[in-house]
């Protein structure tokens, strides 16, 4: 028997903000991970007080109650019944007082609970109390970003607007998918398209600090061309700093992505029209190319051309389902498989937004059954992460092998679920401890532990897995895939020298390249020269080299690159951007042979019913002190999961957005500074330092850092014994994280001195100094020869720590 999916039950909260409905929350029915959830944040002034707006869509909803949890879930503050409310058919209004149990200035998680048809749910937004009624200057923030959004549709009311403009050429002029700071005013002003309506956004505030703010707005608009209507999904997102003589826009950015629609006017002889939308969709065929599946704004449509059918297989939005619930882009849909007859194999990974487990995170993995037509969950992995994280693991690994085993990472293991007996293990385990490698198809892995004796290769389309081990005295590098060819680099014991912080540097005698069957391709070993990074990108790879001077020394010599001949295989079908005039870029996908429109049939499977329950259970652990996550969000949501504290504060820097731990606290912020600050403590040490000019400079800064947080140590015997600077820093402050941001731009580590951290920063003549402190034209730096605390230039000091290499390394409290 089948069904179509049930619609939509849960409510919908908003907070208000005056009469402004801010930050929708989504129901969830299952008891999520607190340390993980972001969302929106909502800043309540002096009164503690906060307001509310429940839309029940007409259904029932009791047991009103809110709770306030510390940000990383650990313990409640608070759980109180919610008694000041009043009810009409579709909404409840209301109001309640946070007890004065909170401290000023720092985030935690408010969570509603109520019962509702699908049982009781949850539904989390983030809070700070800011102890004044200016709540961070919201209101103020809030008007300029939705009259900004405004007047975009009308040209003569954006010219006011174009102040707040950056353009230049770094702005894409090309495309209406992709719009920011830097596009021209006709660009952000829509150019020439026939807008004829947009919906009301949804305003979100994604984050919120004393400097600036960040928002997102999502709204639809239709576009007329000729006698056809299209809609599109726009999302909005603002970067904002208000003063007290007026508002600066730091950055924007707007995406607009067509709502496919299966009616014939988006489908030709030999395309099919997707408009103006991110040309990096997902599209799998079958062998011969005569089906397909594509997948566009999280629908999953098939393409059959033989027998002229175009299915749509999933999705939560459709013509009959259309509202803020089944439209909230927190989900993606991964294409497993494609097979000659039209079947299609796939996974929902995120949240699910109506169905069976509406309000539950997890992954589905489902059959398309074109005899049929209609589609079978097969299994049911469900989470208590995030949605957005869950994505990140899907979008990194999702993989289905031979025998109906799937494949997918989640945290630090690799796990095979058996799709037909519907168990589970996991083949991979702590992979994250060491590094790991996904081929381009994702078929083949490769991951290593921290000693770098050998490496570990899975097929998992056979499961055979191999073992390569470095030689007696070497060590094997890992470095990735081109392709589907594994590349990695040997090293003798004796070159491994130490960098700036006292880490390992493995400078490679030998890159090697092997296929997925082990054959080697290709044994790149140039005589006296090493190489100490890899970078690949498509058929190229880029090798940074390095020579021995007369002492040993490593110095830079000239790049090289390794490039392939391989040619890229592609499909029959292909994704194609294709410039036209007043829509400027397209999207379409070109088939393989010519589609016959006047016998297409458009089809909506229904889904199998079942009985039971098809949950499988992971055991998904992970030790977070000794293998901790770096999450980066960026305007537009979750910019990537990192292991590299480093690495993500990079990132963080160019999306720009926020780096936060495994405990939801901030390691760090883009901007957000005071006008100055200097760490007065560290300069008095600095004068009373003795015999500073007799010590290693070294020394000097990592005991100016220790005595600053109230320890001694004797650091000098600690680097003699071979112990490096963020073992120093890690041992001896047990209550801090101690971060390595080697390679990090010097202005991102101005977040820290602005957090009362000092920074210490390495120097390629074997010195160090530190960084306490800055103003609008300077840093203030600690030179530890001379004890001097002196100001230089901003523009000098990024010079300074670039020319030297950028090796930074500071820390965050733990308690904070």
């Amino acid at each position: 028997m089948t069904a179509q999916m049930s619609k939509a039950s849960l409510p919908i909260v908003t907070l208000l903000s005056g009469d402004r409905e801010i930050n929708p929350m989504h129901g969830y029915t299952t008891e999520m991970d607190v340390s993980h959830m972001r969302g929106a944040v909502f800043p309540v002034g002096a009164g503690r007080q906060i307001s509310f707006r429940i839309n029940t869509f007409g259904g029932n909803v009791s047991g009103l109650k809110f709770e306030v949890r510390t940000i990383d879930g650990t313990s409640l503050v608070e759980s109180t019944p919610i008694m000041d409310y009043s009810e009409s058919s579709t909404a409840i209004n209301g109001s309640f007082q946070i007890k004065d149990l909170i401290t000023a200035g720092t985030e935690y998680m408010l969570v509603f609970v109520m019962d509702t048809s699908v049982g009781e749910s949850r539904f989390y937004s983030r809070i700070v109390w800011t102890e004044d009624d200016s709540r961070y200057n919201l209101d103020e923030e809030l008007d300029f970003v939705t009259a900004f959004s405004a007047a975009t549709f009308n040209k003569t009311e954006a010219k006011e607007y174009t102040k707040y403009l950056e353009s230049n050429s770094e702005g894409d002029n090309t495309t209406f998918n992709k719009v920011n700071i830097h596009s021209s005013f006709n660009q952000v002003t829509w150019g020439e398209l026939n807008i004829t309506k947009h919906t009301d956004p949804e305003i979100y505030v994604t984050d919120i600090h004393g400097q600036t703010g960040s928002y997102k707005l999502c709204y639809r608009v239709t576009v007329k061309d000729g006698n056809v209507s299209r809609n599109y999904n726009v999302e909005e997102a603002f970067r904002v700093r208000h003063t007290s003589d007026r508002m600066y826009l730091l950055n924007y950015e707007r995406t607009m992505n067509y709502v496919f629609d299966s009616g014939s006017y988006s489908i030709s002889s030999n395309t099919i029209g997707l408009s103006i939308s991110n040309p990096q969709i997902q599209l799998m065929e079958n062998g011969s190319g005569s089906a397909f599946a594509f997948v566009s704004e999280n629908r999953l449509f098939m393409f059959n051309n033989s027998e002229s059918r175009l299915a749509y297989l999933f999705g939560f939005f459709d013509t009959d389902n259309n509202d803020i619930r089944t439209r909230w882009n927190n989900n993606t849909i991964k294409i497993l498989k494609v097979d000659e007859a039209g079947n299609v194999k796939f996974a929902v990974a995120g949240y699910h937004a109506r169905g069976i487990h509406e309000g539950q995170v997890g992954i589905a993995v489902y059959d398309y059954n074109a005899s049929i037509n209609a589609v079978e969950e097969q299994v049911f992995i469900e989470s208590d992460q995030a949605p957005e994280i869950l994505v990140s693991f899907v979008n990194t690994l999702a993989y289905l092998g031979n025998g109906d085993v799937f494949y997918v990472m989640l945290e630090q293991n690799i796990h095979a679920v058996d799709l037909i007996g519907r168990t589970a293990n996991a083949v991979a385990t702590d992979i994250g401890s060491g590094d790991y490698k996904i081929s381009e198809s994702e078929r083949t892995i490769a991951w290593q532990g921290r000693d770098l004796q050998s490496f570990n290769m899975m097929n998992l389309n056979t499961r055979a897995q191999s073992e390569i081990k470095a030689d007696d005295g070497d060590y094997i590098v890992v470095l990735g895939f081109m392709g589907e060819d594994l590349v990695y680099g040997l090293v003798h014991s004796e070159d491994v020298q130490k960098d700036k912080m006292g880490n390992p540097v493995y400078a490679m005698y030998a890159i090697k390249i092997q296929d997925s069957d082990g054959n080697l391709l290709e044994n790149y070993h140039p005589d006296g020269i090493y190489v100490t990074g890899v970078s690949i990108a498509d058929n190229q790879i880029r090798l940074t080299r390095v020579v021995k001077d007369d002492n040993g020394e490593y110095v830079s010599t000239y790049d090289d690159q390794i490039m392939s001949t391989l040619k890229v295989e592609k499909g029959s079908n292909s994704v194609n951007a294709v410039s036209v005039d007043v829509f400027e870029k397209i999207v379409q996908i070109s088939a393989k042979n010519e589609i016959k429109v006047k016998n297409l049939r458009v089809l909506t499977p229904n889904q199998t019913l079942y009985e039971g329950t098809r949950t499988v259970e992971l055991n998904n652990g992970r030790d977070r002190e000794s293998q901790p996550f770096y999450y980066v969000h960026g305007l537009l949501g979750i910019e990537g999961i990192f292991t590299d504290p480093a690495e993500a504060v990079k990132v963080a820097t160019d999306a720009p957005g926020t780096v936060t731990n495994d405990s939801n606290k901030y390691v760090w912020i883009k901007g957000n500074l005071l006008r100055s600050n200097q760490i007065m403590a560290i300069t008095r040490n600095a004068e009373n330092y003795e015999n500073m000019m007799a010590t290693d400079p070294t020394v000097v800064c990592l005991d100016m850092i220790l005595q600053f947080e109230g320890i001694n140590r004797n650091v000098d015997a600690m680097l003699d014994s071979g112990e490096s600077v963020t073992s120093i820093l890690q041992e001896s402050l047990p209550d801090v994280t101690v971060l390595d941001l080697d390679g990090c731009p010097m202005s991102a580590m101005l977040y820290y001195v602005n957090q009362d951290l000092p920074v210490m920063a390495m120097l390629n003549d074997g010195t160090a100094v530190l960084i306490i402190g800055f103003n609008d034209l300077n840093t203030v730096l600690m030179n530890p020869l001379t004890g001097q605390v002196y100001k230089y230039g901003m523009n000098d000091s990024d010079k300074l720590f670039s020319e030297n290499g950028n090796h930074f390394v500071t820390y965050i409290r733990n308690g904070r």
